[in-house]
C-alpha cells in the first residue's frame, strides 16, 4: 500500500483525523501519534515499522543517558552526541537496504529531528522529554510524511497555540483536496513517464527531467498539503513545506524555497557558524546532501548530485557578491531553473552508467527530436504535464488581488475543489480495480 492508495485515502487519513478531533485535547497528540504509526506499518510494512520504532527509542535513550558539556564533561557529551548521530546514520542506511525511497522520508526526517535534539541536549538548550511526549513528536500523523521538520520546542509551541475554527476546517479540507489531485493526477502519471522513459535525443532528456521534477514537486507537495490540512482541521498552522521555487533567483534560495523546513534545519543546525567558513560550508552541506542523495539516488550518481549541490551552495552562501547578482531578475530566475534541472540529471538515473548516457543524449550526441517512445508518451500525457506546469505558477497572489473572500470567489474555488476532489477519487478508484 502507498500513501495515494484508496485505503489510505478513504480509512486511515479520516479515521484518526475525526478521532484526534472527537478525543479531550490532552490525548490529541497520542491519537495523531497512533496514525503516524498506522502510516508507517501500512505503506512499509513490518520493517518500516520496527526501524522507525528502533530509531526513535534509541535516540531517545541516548538523549536520556547522554551528558551536558559542563567542564569535566565536555568530551563525554560531545562521544554521546557523535554516537547518537551515528545511530541515525545506521538506522539510515538499514532503511536504504530494506525499503523503497519514499518510505525513508519519514525515517529521514526522525532522523534530522533527533540529531537537533541530542545536539540542543548537549548545549544545555532542552530538557529530556518524557518518552510519550518524544514519541508524540516523533510520529505525528501530520508531519511524518509530510516531511516537516520542527524541533521539539517548535513543535509544542503549534500545540499551544492550537485553535479549531470554522474557517480552519475549511481551509485544512481544501488542502487535503488540493493535496490529494496534486499526488494521484499529477506526480503518479509523471513517475510513469520517467519510469517508461529512456534519453535518446536531446528532447527526451529535457522531457524526463521535466517530468522527474514535476514528480518530486507534487508528489512531495501533495503529501505536504495534505498532512497540513489534517493540522489545519485540528487547529495547528503548520509551516509550508514549498514556497514558489518558480520564483527563485539563486540556488541557495531555490533550497530556502524548495524544501523550507529542511533549509531552516541545516541553517539551525549546519551554517549557523560556517557562513564565513567556506571549507566547513562545504562539508556540511556534502555530508547533509550527499547522505541524501545516497538514500534517494542511485549510488555514486546520488553522492555526485549530493557533492556538486553542495559545492553551488557554498559558492552562492559565501559568495553573495559574485557576478550573478548584477544580471537582471528573470535572467537570474532562468540560470537558476536550468541549473535545477540540469543537476537532476543524477538523481533521475538508475545507476552512473545512465547518468552518463542521460548527459550524452543531453549534449545531442543521438540527435535532437523526440523519440519515438518519448513523443507518445508526451502526447499522451500532454494535459497532465499542461497542469503540472500551471500548478507551479504562484495562482495564491492573483486570488489575495481578486478578495479570496469575496462570495464569488468563494463559489468559484469550491466548485473548482469539487472538480478536483471527484477527478482524483475517480482515478484512485480506476487505479485500484486495475490492480
Amino acid at each position: 500500500m502507498t500513501f495515494a492508495s484508496l485505503p489510505m485515502i478513504l480509512y486511515i487519513l479520516p479515521l484518526f483525523t475525526l478521532a484526534a478531533a472527537l478525543v479531550p485535547a490532552e490525548r490529541r497528540q497520542g491519537v495523531l501519534a497512533l496514525g503516524g504509526v498506522t502510516v508507517v506499518w501500512a505503506t512499509g510494512g513490518f520493517a518500516a515499522f520496527l526501524l522507525m520504532l528502533l530509531q526513535v527509542s534509541i535516540s531517545w535513550l541516548i538523549l536520556r543517558l547522554a551528558p551536558k558539556r559542563d567542564g569535566s564533561h565536555h568530551h563525554r557529551a560531545d562521544l554521546w552526541l557523535y554516537i547518537g548521530i551515528g545511530v541515525q546514520i545506521v538506522f539510515l542506511i538499514l532503511g536504504k537496504l530494506l525499503l523503497t525511497r519514499m518510505l525513508l522520508i519519514p525515517l529521514l526526517f526522525a532522523a534530522l529531528q533527533s540529531m537537533e535534539c541530542l545536539t540542543l541536549r548537549a548545549d544545555r538548550k532542552m530538557s529530556v522529554p518524557a518518552l510519550y511526549n518524544y514519541l508524540c513528536y516523533q510520529f505525528d500523523m501530520t508531519r511524518l510524511p509530510s516531511g516537516i521538520v520542527l524541533s521539539f520546542a517548535e513543535a509544542e509551541k503549534l500545540q499551544q497555540n492550537r485553535k479549531i475554527t470554522g474557517g480552519m476546517v475549511g481551509s485544512g479540507a481544501s488542502k487535503c483536496i488540493r493535496g490529494l489531485f496534486r499526488i494521484v493526477c499529477m506526480a503518479l502519471p509523471m513517475y510513469a513517464v520517467v519510469s517508461a522513459l529512456t534519453p535518446v535525443t536531446i528532447f527526451d532528456a529535457l522531457l524526463k527531467v521535466i517530468c522527474f521534477y514535476f514528480m518530486l514537486y507534487h508528489g512531495l507537495g501533495g503529501i505536504s498539503r495534505i498532512g497540513q490540512g489534517i493540522a489545519q482541521m485540528l487547529g495547528v498552522l503548520l509551516p509550508d513545506m514549498f514556497r514558489d521555487p518558480i520564483l527563485a533567483q539563486s540556488p541557495q534560495e531555490f533550497c530556502e524555497r524548495f524544501c523550507t523546513p529542511v533549509y531552516a534545519w541545516s541553517e539551525r543546525m549546519l551554517m549557523q557558524h560556517s557562513k564565513h567558513n567556506s571549507a566547513g560550508c562545504f562539508l556540511r552541506l556534502s555530508v547533509l546532501l550527499g547522505g541524501i542523495g545516497l538514500l534517494f539516488g542511485s549510488g555514486t550518481s546520488g553522492l555526485i548530485w549530493g557533492v556538486l549541490a553542495a559545492a553551488v551552495l557554498t559558492h552562492d552562501i559565501c559568495r553573495p557578491d559574485h557576478k550573478t547578482r548584477h544580471l537582471p531578475t528573470q535572467l537570474r530566475g532562468l540560470l537558476t531553473a536550468l541549473l535545477v534541472l540540469l543537476s537532476m540529471g543524477f538523481l533521475c538515473s538508475g545507476s552512473l552508467t545512465d547518468s552518463f548516457s542521460y548527459y550524452g543524449a543531453l549534449i545531442g550526441i543521438a540527435g535532437i527530436s523526440l523519440s519515438d517512445t518519448a513523443g507518445y508518451l508526451s502526447r499522451t500525457y500532454l494535459i497532465t504535464l499542461l497542469f503540472c506546469a500551471a500548478g507551479m505558477i504562484p495562482l495564491h497572489n492573483q486570488l489575495k488581488r481578486l478578495g479570496t473572500g469575496k462570495l464569488p470567489v468563494r463559489i468559484l474555488r469550491a466548485a473548482a475543489e469539487l472538480i478536483l476532489l471527484l477527478a482524483a477519487y475517480s482515478e484512485l478508484l480506476s487505479r485500484y480495480l486495475r490492480t
